[in-house]
C-alpha cells in the first residue's frame, strides 16, 4: 500500500555504507532513497529504481560535497522515463488465459483443472513454480512481441488463477474485501507485471492495479442466436400489422348496413310525402269537378257560359257529356300511375341479406350485380370498390407476394429491453463470463442492469449456473440452438467469437456502453510512463487497429481453409471461381448494428448487399399451409352451422 510512482521514501543513513542487500532491501515498485554520509559536508544518495533490471539493489546515483561545488548533478535522481526506456533483457511474468481474439492459448494439461491464486503460494509466503503455457497468437501477443522489441525485454506465459481476469474475493461472511482473484491477484501480490488481454477498466479494479493508456475502444453488448423465420401458417395475416386488422374487419362488417341504410332510408323518407301529394291532387279534382270550369286537354270550358248562349240543346248536353268522361278517364288515369308509385316505393325483399352479400362479394373481388341504381348508393359503391381494389387487392397481394419471395423473421434482440422482455415471457438465459468486467457491470448497474442481473441469477437459484468459462463457450451454447441464449460481454470479443460459426447464426446487439480495454501493471509500477508512451505512438499511428484488423484477417483465411476442406470442389468448380471462400463472414455488424470501431455505415452496406444476393425460394405447400387451414376453417364452421340447423329443424319439427 505504501508503493506508488508518486511517493518517494527518503532514509538517512548516518553510516559511511548503505545497509547490505540482505540486511535492508526495498523491493520494486517501491521507490526509496537512502542518504549515507561518508565524511563531515559529504553525503551520497543512493536509489532503488537505478537500473532497469527489476532487482531493486541500492545504486549510487548523486552525491553532496560542500566543499567541491555541492551537487554533483541535477536532477537528485534518474528519470524514470530514461531508466525504463530499454529493459537490457530483462523477464517479465505475463499470466494469460485463452480468451480468442486476445490470446490463443494450448493447455498443456488438461484443460478443464485450472489453478488458484492461493496455489502460488505456500504456507511460508513464499512463491512456488509457476506454470507456464504455450501461447499460439493472438493480437495482444502481437503487441507484447512488439513492446518487448522496442522496449528490449522478455517475457514468460504463466496460467492465470482460474484463468480468468480477476474478481474481488469474498469472505466467510459472504462480503468482499479488497483483495481480488486471477490474473488481477497475481500483479495485486506483485507475482505478475502484466496482464494484457480484454482487461476493462473499472474502479474497483483501480484500486488494486494500474492501468497504461487504453489499447481498445471497445463497447459492451450481447450477443443471441440471428432472428429465426416466423411460422408460416400466419404468413396470411402478417401483411397488415395487428392494430390494422380490428379496423378492417369492422369496416367489412360495417359496410353492409351502412349500404342497406343508404338505399332504405329514402323509402322511408318519401313513402309520407308521396301519400300527402296523393290527398292533395284528389282534394283539388274534387273541387274541381264541384265548380265551374272543366279542363280538357288543351281547352277550358266554361259550361254556364255555353248554357247561356246556345241554350239547353242536344249539342251542349252532348259536349258536356264528353267532358264529363274525359275528365273521369283522367282521374281513374292518375289513379293508377298513383297506384303504381306507391307500390314501387315499398322497400325490396331481403334488401338487406343482399346488401351483406354484395359487400362481402365486392370486397373478395368477386363478380357482383349491381343492387340499386340510386346516386348515393353508386358513389358508395366506387368508394368500396376502390377500396377493396388498392388495400386489399393490390396492397395485401403485393405484400404477401413479398413476403412469400422473403420470408420473414421474428425482430431482433438488439437491446437491453428487449432481452428483459425475452428473458420475461420467453425463457431466454443470459450468460456471463466469470470474474469479467461484463459480470462487474451487472453487479454494480443500475436500473436495467440490476433488473436483468436479478433474472439471471433466478436462472439456476441453487448455483452459478449463470457463469461461464470464457466467451467462446457461450458462444458454443449459443451455436447449439437447443435453448434461447445470450451471452453478455465485450463487442469486439463477440464478434470476433462468432466469425468461427458463421455470422448469420447469430445477431450482435446494439452498443450499451462504452468500455475501454488496457494494459493492467502493478500499483507504482516504475516504467508505466515508459510503456504509456510506447502504446500512445502505436496507438496514434493506426497500428493497433492494423494489429487488430490482421488477426481477423488470420481467422478469416482459417475459416476459408476449414470451409474449404469440408466443402471440396471440383476442377470445373475451381475453373469458374479461383478462389472460393467461405460463407459470407465480412460483416463485422451482423444484421446491419454499428460495430464498436466505427464501421456502421459500411457494415450496413454489407449487410444490404448480402440480403440482396439470398436466393429466392419457389412457392411450396409449406408457405401455402395458411391458407389451407382457413379453408379447413371454414369448412368446419360450415358444417357446423349445418348441424345447428338440422338440430333446430329437428326440434321445431317435435315441437309441431
Amino acid at each position: 500500500r505504501l508503493s506508488h510512482r508518486l511517493s518517494l521514501f527518503i532514509f538517512y543513513w548516518g553510516a559511511k555504507y548503505p545497509p547490505k542487500a540482505d540486511e535492508v532491501r526495498f523491493e520494486e515498485p517501491m521507490r526509496a532513497v537512502v542518504i549515507t554520509r561518508p565524511r563531515r559536508k559529504a553525503f551520497r544518495i543512493y536509489y532503488n529504481q537505478a537500473v532497469p533490471d527489476g532487482v531493486s539493489n541500492l545504486h549510487l546515483v548523486n552525491w553532496y560535497d560542500a566543499e567541491n561545488l555541492g551537487l554533483q548533478k541535477v536532477p537528485l535522481l534518474p528519470n524514470a522515463a530514461t531508466v525504463y526506456s530499454n529493459f537490457k533483457g530483462r523477464v517479465f511474468r505475463v499470466p494469460v488465459f485463452h480468451s480468442p481474439p486476445w490470446f490463443w492459448v494450448n493447455y498443456e494439461n488438461d484443460s478443464t483443472n485450472s489453478t488458484i491464486l492461493d496455489d502460488y503460494i505456500d504456507a511460508d509466503n513464499d512463491f512456488t513454480d509457476f506454470t507456464e503455457v504455450n501461447v499460439t497468437g493472438g493480437r495482444d501477443n502481437c503487441l507484447l512481441n512488439l513492446l518487448a522489441e522496442h522496449m528490449n525485454f522478455q517475457f514468460v506465459y504463466i496460467e492465470a488463477p482460474g484463468r480468468t481476469q480477476g474478481a474481488l474475493r469474498g469472505d466467510d461472511d459472504g462480503e468482499e474485501n479488497e483483495t481480488f482473484t486471477g490474473g488481477i491477484g497475481l500483479l495485486q501480490n506483485g507475482l505478475a507485471d502484466f496482464l494484457l488481454g480484454d482487461v476493462s477498466l473499472s474502479w474497483e479494479r483501480r484500486k488494486a492495479v494500474e492501468f497504461s493508456f487504453f489499447t481498445l475502444a471497445d463497447s459492451g453488448a450481447f450477443a443471441t442466436h440471428a432472428p429465426r423465420r416466423l411460422n408460416e401458417a400466419f404468413a396470411i395475416i402478417r401483411p397488415f400489422k395487428r392494430d390494422v386488422w380490428p379496423y378492417l374487419l369492422l369496416t367489412i362488417i360495417l359496410s353492409g348496413p351502412v349500404f342497406y341504410a343508404i338505399i332504405a332510408i329514402p323509402y322511408k323518407w318519401n313513402l309520407p310525402c308521396q301519400q300527402r301529394v296523393i290527398k292533395q291532387q284528389q282534394m283539388r279534382k274534387q273541387q274541381q269537378q264541384e265548380g265551374d270550369i272543366e279542363l280538357g286537354n288543351d281547352l277550358t270550358f266554361h259550361m254556364a257560359y255555353i248554357k247561356e248562349i246556345t241554350g239547353d240543346n242536344e249539342m251542349t248536353r252532348r259536349l258536356l257529356r264528353q267532358q264529363q268522361q274525359k275528365q273521369q278517364f283522367k282521374i281513374n288515369e292518375h289513379n293508377e300511375h298513383r297506384a303504381r308509385e306507391l307500390a314501387t316505393a315499398e322497400i325490396p325483399d331481403n334488401l338487406f341479406d343482399k346488401c351483406i352479400w354484395f359487400t362481402v362479394q365486392l370486397f373478395l373481388k368477386q363478380s357482383c350485380k349491381e343492387l340499386y341504381h340510386g346516386y348515393r348508393a353508386k358513389f358508395l359503391m366506387i368508394v368500396y370498390w376502390i377500396a377493396a381494389t388498392y388495400v386489399l387487392a393490390d396492397v395485401y397481394s403485393a405484400q404477401l407476394t413479398s413476403q412469400f419471395a422473403r420470408p420473414p423473421h421474428e425482430a431482433p434482440i438488439n437491446t437491453l429491453q428487449r432481452l428483459q422482455a425475452a428473458m420475461l415471457h420467453d425463457g431466454y438465459q443470459l450468460f456471463v463470463e466469470k470474474e469479467s468486467s461484463s459480470l462487474e457491470m451487472l453487479e454494480n448497474g443500475t436500473e436495467i442492469f440490476r433488473q436483468l442481473y436479478a433474472l439471471m441469477k433466478k436462472q439456476n437459484p441453487d448455483m452459478e449456473g449463470y457463469l461461464i468459462d470464457s466467451v467462446e463457450s457461450g458462444i458454443l451454447l449459443i451455436a447449439d440452438g437447443l435453448e434461447n441464449k445470450a451471452v453478455l460481454g465485450g463487442r469486439e470479443t463477440l464478434y470476433f467469437n462468432i466469425q468461427q460459426f458463421g455470422s448469420k447464426t447469430f445477431q450482435l446487439s446494439h452498443k450499451l456502453y462504452t468500455r475501454y480495454s488496457a494494459v493492467a501493471v502493478q500499483i507504482g509500477c516504475p516504467f508505466l510512463d515508459s510503456l504509456n508512451d510506447v502504446i500512445i505512438h502505436l496507438f496514434e499511428g493506426g497500428i493497433l487497429d492494423k494489429m487488430t484488423n490482421a488477426e481477423y484477417a488470420t481467422q478469416s483465411r482459417m475459416l476459408g481453409k476449414e470451409y474449404n476442406h469440408r466443402h471440396p470442389t471440383t476442377k470445373d468448380e475451381s475453373h469458374d471461381n479461383k478462389e472460393p471462400s467461405p460463407p459470407s463472414d465480412d460483416n463485422r455488424n451482423t444484421n446491419g448494428v454499428t460495430n464498436a470501431v466505427g464501421k456502421g455505415d459500411e457494415s450496413t452496406g454489407e449487410a444490404a448487399k448480402m440480403q440482396d444476393t439470398q436466393i429466392i425460394q419457389p412457392l411450396n405447400l409449406r408457405m401455402l399451409q395458411g391458407a389451407f387451414i382457413v379453408l379447413l376453417c371454414g369448412y368446419a364452421t360450415a358444417i357446423g352451422i349445418l348441424v345447428l340447423e338440422l338440430v333446430c329443424h329437428r326440434l321445431n319439427t317435435n315441437l309441431l
